[in-house]
């Protein structure tokens, strides 16, 4: 190889590191347009967590409806929950973004707490969907229940902040 073909090679490599790199800075942390998509990511997830929960709510409440459909979006819940660590990176605290997100920074402190309430509500979530596939209503209604409190409110409690 030429000094050019190695000249232009390495800057091939570099344009092709810059574009996969992409969004972030040279001090590999994530700029402030990266933490704003995954507050926005973990935002809608949520919602689809309240969305999938108000409609099994709602069976619960009526004591009646599709338990198969139920048990998708318990699954769903389920997996959902896998990627919620994923979601909050470093940096992205209510504290670094007032208005934007309610994440407390006690999420940064007790990372590995926050991270066995997420694993927990995937478990009771996993229940949820096994209790709906029994198709015993009951139990579906009482483990809906336990999947509120100890799923949703395990990390909703410590970790959240209530909305004003």
């Amino acid at each position: 190889m030429t000094k050019n073909t190695i000249a232009a090679a390495i800057g091939v490599l570099a344009i092709v590191a810059v574009g996969y790199l992409g969004v972030r800075n040279f001090t590999g942390t994530a700029s402030a347009d990266d933490m704003q998509t995954t507050i926005d990511a973990r935002r809608a997830l949520m919602k689809d967590n309240g969305a999938k929960m108000k409609a099994m709510g709602a069976v619960v409440e009526a004591k009646a409806g599709d338990l198969a459909a139920m048990q998708q979006l318990a699954m769903g819940i389920q997996a959902n929950a896998a990627k919620i660590p994923d979601l909050f990176p470093a940096g992205s605290s209510m504290t670094d973004f007032p208005d934007k997100t309610f994440a407390k920074p006690e999420i940064w402190v007790n990372l590995d707490d926050f991270k066995a309430a997420a694993a927990n509500l995937g478990a009771e979530a996993g229940k949820l969907a096994d209790a709906a596939k029994s198709g015993d209503m009951a139990a579906f209604a009482a483990q809906y229940d336990a999947t509120g409190e100890k799923g949703c409110g395990g990390c909703h409690t410590k970790f959240r902040q209530k909305k004003p």
